[in-house]
């Protein structure tokens, strides 16, 4: 029988550029309106933007496209956020495209493209900038299956979803904040049910929409409270069919 451990709370740590005092940070119902403010400093590194011909061959946001929509088997839901600047929706919509190949390169590497059990994580980033694949290593045991990877023998993701806001001045789109959720389950000696959330701050660099900056939790996916209810209601179904057929047993 598959050993359960007790997924205790959910773990959750953040790179540099994203920081703040408890006190200070922000609720995440509120990070889009803040887009602006945040990603400006992206502006000031004199970072390029975006000017609609798409990333070069071979670049990260066209490695990402590849994996994520042919090899997971899960299609990514992809979701134009809200917009800081001028840019028209359809623009809006390429952009989101191309930054959800860039969280799925990341999901499949770290993640879902994998033989388990596993103990080899590195090249889990493709698409990050040098800086932030470092601080990615670092919080492995967040932004990779790392802590579960030699228990299991698979890690099957259940839906993926991404959001995109997008930073643009004059009409072309400077940086992007990724809303990021996948839900998956594990099998093997160690069976879980996990969600991944948080957020990837982007900027558009050499060619492709590149990672800068995380803030990304693992948490317990909790069920939702229809299929409980259902679920609470099959097992005292079983449990009464149960206790009557010892009854009529006894009667014979």
């Amino acid at each position: 029988m598959p050993h359960q451990e007790p997924l205790g709370a959910p773990r959750t740590r953040r790179t540099p550029p994203l920081r703040g005092s408890r006190r200070n940070r922000p609720d995440r119902r509120l990070l889009a309106p803040l887009l602006g403010p945040l990603l400006a400093l992206v502006l000031v590194s004199g970072c390029t933007g975006e000017d609609g011909s798409g990333p070069r061959d071979g670049g990260p946001s066209s490695r990402g496209e590849d994996a994520g929509r042919q090899a997971s088997g899960v299609p990514t839901v992809v979701v134009p956020g809200q917009r800081v600047g001028r840019l028209a929706p359809q623009r809006h919509r390429q952009v989101a495209q191309r930054v959800a190949a860039v969280v799925d390169g990341w999901w499949d590497a770290a993640f879902v493209e994998a033989d388990y059990p596993r103990s080899r994580y590195r090249g889990s980033f493709p698409g990050f900038t040098r800086t932030a694949a470092a601080q990615a290593w670092q919080q492995r045991d967040l932004m990779t299956s790392a802590r579960l990877g030699s228990r299991i023998d698979a890690l099957v993701p259940l839906r993926r979803r991404v959001a995109v806001d997008v930073l643009s001045t004059r009409e072309m789109p400077r940086g992007a904040t990724a809303r990021v959720r996948m839900d998956f389950r594990t099998t093997g000696e160690v069976e879980r049910r996990i969600r991944l959330e948080g957020r990837l701050v982007l900027s558009y660099l050499r060619g492709g929409w590149r990672v800068f900056g995380f803030d990304v939790t693992q948490s317990p996916l909790q069920p939702a409270p229809g299929r409980e209810a259902e679920r609470s209601g099959r097992q005292s179904a079983t449990q009464s069919g149960k206790q009557s057929g010892k009854q009529s047993g006894g009667g014979r």
